[in-house]
């Protein structure tokens, strides 16, 4: 990655591959302690970075007559081992085995690279089973499919083929560059994520963001798979057999009754954490290894080696937490499927809540804010990870759980600043849910990897810095370890 930065700046002698390799990457792969150091002398020359801990005007970190400007109150990481039921770790079991299976033959013809987005693809599969086995089976929400049947309705046999043919083309999402999560196509072609699209749509600029494309769009004009199907199955001589689901370890699951909406052992440990949020107790959660007063964000790493199928606190026990009537939580996932299915047990629970993602006008956004900011009933925020924009303030919750994690750690962070961030007063407690023996702690342990590459590289302890692609090496890691 800073080979292409040099060669874009030439920023010579090492805008040369030869001399960057010679003087940088040989020398970090021998001797990480050695090689480092140059590197980092090279970067303060021609690095500005922004950082959590700097502002346009100081630091958060700053001190006054020795004091810090700004106190934030303590923020405890917690990781919490799930335990999955027999049937869920069956049927994870078959899906990981497929998904190996199916990368072996490309890592034997040599065709990962060409099947990166396939893979991907693969690997959404095996996190949303961590989640929730209906994420994988294809349920549909009802999403923005009923805003556009009518449309597609209306739509020739042959414009209906093309869009499903799209949808099945394995194209990564045109905003976030992601593998899309609800796909959706819209008229012009062009494949999003349902709520990376939704989200633009809200604003004022209707056309189409993929590059040279002017087409203009509406709620109506972007298609699901299930309305698409649907429209297609109304129309003689049609071709039902086509499958939009991109992937071949997808077809070997069964479809899904109704009756297992809520089979899920993570949403059940939420559930039992949001509970007992109106349950007082003696004594507020400290650990032994984040002294009062610190506000460090603790890396999964060091929870590494703990028992598992416990919860793991840092040296604390859960028994430990000490949670006053009326505090409040935010409850994060990357999928608004899950975000559908965990609401459907909120209700069920008789839980008061409001939610927010980027499927919603930015109205109604803004009236979930205010409700959650002001309602003293409404206790839980469930959010989608790519509606935790850096302007939300949510100092009104002191408890984040985050169901599943995201490839960037820095993404999550930012989640958690929407409640740990200026105008908190009481401390945070962060809640990541992960499965045990699942490709998630193999994503744990890939995010250690990443920060500790980026602090190596600044020079700092600092957790932060881009997320950069997954590499060839990655990917085995992820599948095969």
């Amino acid at each position: 990655d800073l080979y292409s930065y040099f060669r874009f700046l030439r920023y010579d002698p090492y805008a040369a591959y030869k001399y960057f390799c010679s003087s940088i990457k040989i020398p970090i792969a021998k001797n990480p302690a050695k090689g480092y150091p140059k590197l980092q002398a090279i970067l303060q020359t021609i690095m500005l970075r922004r950082t959590k801990g700097t502002s346009c005007f100081f630091s958060l970190t700053t001190l006054l007559d020795g004091e810090p400007i700004i106190n934030l109150p303590p923020k405890v990481i917690e990781l919490r081992k799930v335990e999955f039921t027999k049937a869920e770790r069956d049927f994870y079991s078959r899906l990981e085995s497929d998904s190996r299976a199916q990368f072996k033959e490309y890592a034997a013809a040599g065709t990962v690279k060409q099947n990166y987005v396939n893979i991907l693809l693969m690997l959404l599969r095996l996190r949303q089973a961590c989640d929730h086995p209906l994420l994988v089976r294809g349920f549909d929400s009802n999403s923005s499919w009923k805003l556009s049947i009518e449309t597609a309705r209306k739509l020739p046999q042959e414009k209906l083929t093309f869009l499903l043919s799209c949808l099945s083309s394995l194209e990564l999402c045109g905003i976030c560059n992601d593998p899309p999560e609800d796909a959706v196509v819209t008229i012009c072609g062009h494949v999003f994520c349902n709520q990376c699209i939704s989200e633009h749509l809200t604003g004022d600029d209707k056309q189409c963001p993929t590059k040279n494309c002017k087409g203009q769009l509406s709620a109506s004009s972007v298609f699901s798979n299930t309305s698409l199907n649907s429209s297609l199955s109304e129309q003689p001589g049609e071709d039902k057999s086509l499958d939009c689901s991109g992937s071949k370890v997808v077809e070997v699951i069964g479809p899904c009754s109704e009756d297992s909406l809520n089979d899920s052992s993570k949403i059940k440990a939420a559930l039992d954490v949001l509970k007992s949020l109106a349950k007082p107790q003696d004594n507020r959660l400290r650990t032994s290894g984040c002294p009062e007063g610190s506000s460090d964000l603790q890396s999964p790493d060091s929870l590494n080696g703990l028992p598992d199928g416990k919860d793991l606190v840092m040296g604390a026990s859960s028994n430990d937490s000490s949670k006053a009537p009326g505090e409040k939580a935010i409850v994060f996932s990357q999928w608004t499927r899950m975000l559908d299915l965990f609401e459907a047990c909120l209700k069920s629970s008789s839980i008061q809540y409001r939610r927010l993602d980027g499927t919603m006008s930015v109205a109604a956004r803004d009236k979930a804010v205010k409700d959650f900011n002001t309602l003293p009933e409404v206790s839980v925020m469930i959010m989608s990870l790519k509606a935790a924009s850096l302007g939300l303030n949510m100092v009104a919750a002191c408890h984040v759980l985050l169901l599943d994690l995201w490839w960037n750690p820095t993404t999550e962070d930012q989640a958690i600043d929407r409640a740990h961030r200026i105008g908190q007063t009481r401390p945070v407690t962060v809640l990541r849910l992960t499965v045990k023996d699942t490709v998630e702690d193999r994503i744990l342990a890939l995010q250690q990897k990443k920060r500790k590459m980026v602090a190596s590289a600044f020079g700092e302890d600092e957790t932060g810095g881009r997320q950069t692609r997954l590499t060839v090496e990655d990917l085995e890691y992820l599948f095969m370890a």
